[in-house]
């Protein structure tokens, strides 16, 4: 029999799943994607993602005149293009029509503002957006949010957390949490403390806040450790740099940090960005996998690393073109530099405005060949790994900056594909026993086939929902946000003794046939027992199930969500604490203790799990959703009022 925690075995593919059996209704026809664009062709943006001409005119102004003078920022004069061979990244577009074609690219928003359709799916005030306060109003209604001594243990934590790391691993990437040894996982850069910047900041660690400010202004980022993943670079370097001059800028640390040392700070995070330009540089505008550091091109994976053996273009899911957009944008605001809110939104833009026939509207097959705009002949919808992020920042984009042209094509877009999961992607677990109903998960699609899977990564919906469903008073998101809540925590308060959800369970969709089954006799007991079963048993110190916490507790203001992030926060700091950190655990079917621990803390352990565990403690004015959109990776950004 295998152990819970192996993989489980695969059945053989089942028959291809129709159309009629996953909806009630006729098979749709398939359509046939068009020959992709000649990458060798200099394209308009426009005529390679086939949009209207309302909206290519005004892409087109936007480019031209994209500027943060929106965004509150300073008058600043252009710069010489970068060297890096990112032919789009740095042009600059001169100045003295700078004001005619703002207000042209201003009278077309408005039009497409007016004229932009809305489904039924969301209610909407008469000019065509519904911008709800997103936090429950503690004090008004007689009610004190934070928990003082919850909050203060999980502090200790983090401050265990940092000198435990400071001990054995001090700019290292990670520590190895049992053995006291470090890992070089994110190019040698120290992922660890430039990740956790914005948390020591925000829950006023200042000793250790400024031992990891200073540390990070000698970063020497021209030089890496092997090629440079944009993507991880983009939210845990990038990201925290832009966030924590934010955080300083607000006031709301608690301690005051040198302007000269936050000025430097902001110039660190520019040259990061200059050096990760050449990401952008493909046909489609679409980041490549990896940049190589010593040339300035960006590039594919090493050949073993590659997803798609054999195939001649590199490719990438939608979660790497989308999650680029909260912290470029920002950037451009600080700095007053166009170029880097520009690249993050040609990034995303062929799927936002994608040219491929949707036959779910919203919902993004993926991966993508960047040198085309195709999508790959393995075709997946999902929110899970891959895809998750790009959905997550739609929203996220639209609240940051409602005044930016293309705020009201985000929504939409996430409206659109929110839509589309609930018909299309969530289902019922059949009951195990007795009456009543089983929760609903977050299915994925694969080239006709339904996956009944859900990974740990995928939890970070129900908060995302709860989020946009509250800002765009839409309550079919929101009570879908509420259900996939519920559904993680039933994963945390069944999976084991640990009391932790494990990276991935499967179920048996009720009504419909997934393609999965469980493996061996202990699934089916599983499965018998809890209504689902564990398809791999780790926990690897993710945050997704306590940030949906975070987003349920401070939208609906119930405090069973906070007790769920406190029993969580128990449950961990049990089963994680080794000498010189936090370690993963090997099986969280299994009882907790050293034997079920693995010599491994990523840095996502302090710059989100303890921190989306600490706001959930805090008062409700602390990291407010009325003021502060948190990245992928926690790193808050102030929004644009």
């Amino acid at each position: 029999m295998p152990s819970p925690s192996a993989p489980r075995p695969r059945p053989s593919p089942p028959p291809r799943l129709n159309t009629t059996q996953l909806h009630g209704r006729p098979p749709i026809q398939q359509h046939t994607y068009p020959p992709s664009p000649s990458p060798s062709l200099a394209l308009p943006h426009h005529h390679l993602l086939d949009l209207t001409d309302a909206e290519a005119a005004l892409l087109d102004a936007t480019d031209a005149s994209l500027s943060p003078s929106h965004l509150h920022a300073a008058h600043f004069q252009p710069r010489a293009s970068n060297s890096m061979g990112s032919g789009r990244t740095f042009s600059r577009a001169s100045r003295p029509r700078l004001r005619h074609v703002l207000f042209a690219a201003l009278g077309l928003a408005s039009l497409l503002y007016l004229l932009q359709p809305f489904s039924a799916f969301s209610r909407h005030s008469r000019d065509g957006v519904v911008r709800e306060k997103i936090q429950f109003e503690f004090k008004k209604n007689g009610v004190e949010a934070g928990d003082k001594e919850r909050a203060e243990a999980v502090r200790e934590t983090m401050r265990d957390t940092f000198w435990t790391y400071r001990k054995a691993a001090w700019g290292m990437d990670e520590v190895r949490p049992v053995s006291g040894g470090n890992r070089t996982s994110r190019n040698g850069w120290a992922a660890t403390i430039v990740d956790s910047l914005t948390t020591t900041a925000m829950m006023g660690l200042e000793e250790e806040f400024m031992l990891e400010l200073n540390f990070t202004l000698a970063i020497d980022f021209n030089h890496a450790i092997d090629l440079v993943d944009p993507f991880e670079t983009t939210i845990r370097y990038l990201g925290s740099l832009v966030s924590t001059v934010d955080l300083i800028d607000s006031g709301s640390m608690g301690f005051t940090v040198p302007q000269t040392q936050r000025d430097a700070l902001l110039r660190q995070a520019q040259f990061l960005a200059d050096k990760l330009a050449p990401a952008f540089d493909s046909p489609t505008g679409m980041v490549w996998p990896r940049v190589n550091w010593t040339t300035n091109v960006g590039c594919r994976e090493h050949p073993e690393g590659r997803p798609y053996k054999g195939y001649p273009h590199a490719t990438i899911g939608p979660a790497r073109a989308g999650s680029n957009w909260l912290e470029n944008m920002s950037l451009s605001r600080l700095t007053g530099e166009a170029a880097y809110g520009r690249n993050a939104t040609n990034a995303w833009r062929p799927l936002v405005w994608n040219k491929w026939v949707e036959e779910w509207p919203g919902l993004i097959d993926g991966p993508w060949d960047i040198m085309t705009g195709t999508p790959y002949e393995v075709r997946t919808r999902s929110w899970d790994a891959g895809h998750d992020s790009y959905y997550e920042y739609l929203i996220k984009a639209h609240i940051l900056i409602p005044s930016d042209p293309h705020s009201v094509k985000y929504r939409t877009r996430w409206l659109q594909a929110v839509q589309s999961t609930e018909d299309n992607l969530v289902y019922r677990a059949q009951v195990k026993a007795g009456p009543g109903k089983g929760h609903r998960y977050l299915h994925q699609w694969r080239s006709g086939w339904l996956l009944n899977e859900m990974g740990h990564l995928a939890c970070f919906a129900g908060g995302n929902l709860l989020l946009g469903g509250r800002y765009t008073a839409t309550p079919r998101a929101f009570q879908l946000g509420l259900d996939l809540v519920d559904t993680c925590h039933h994963l945390y308060a069944t999976a084991g003794p640990t009391k932790i959800g494990p990276e991935y369970v499967s179920w048996l969709p009720e009504g419909h046939d997934g393609a999965y089954e469980p493996g061996s006799e202990h699934q089916m007991s599983q499965l018998r027992d809890k209504g689902y079963w564990v398809a791999d048993a780790r926990w690897m110190l993710r945050p997704e199930t306590v940030e949906s916490y975070f987003y349920a507790y401070r939208i609906t203001g119930e405090k069973k969500y906070q007790d769920w992030a406190w029993d969580a926060y128990q449950a961990m700091v049990k089963a994680s604490k080794a000498e010189f950190g936090y370690a993963e655990v090997q099986d969280v079917t299994r009882e907790p203790g050293a034997a079920n621990r693995r010599d491994k803390e990523e840095s996502f352990w302090g710059a989100e799990t303890l921190k989306y565990l600490w706001l959930t403690m805090s008062s409700e004015g602390t990291g407010s959703l009325d003021e502060w959109v948190y990245s992928t990776e926690a790193h808050p950004f102030r929004i644009v009022k």
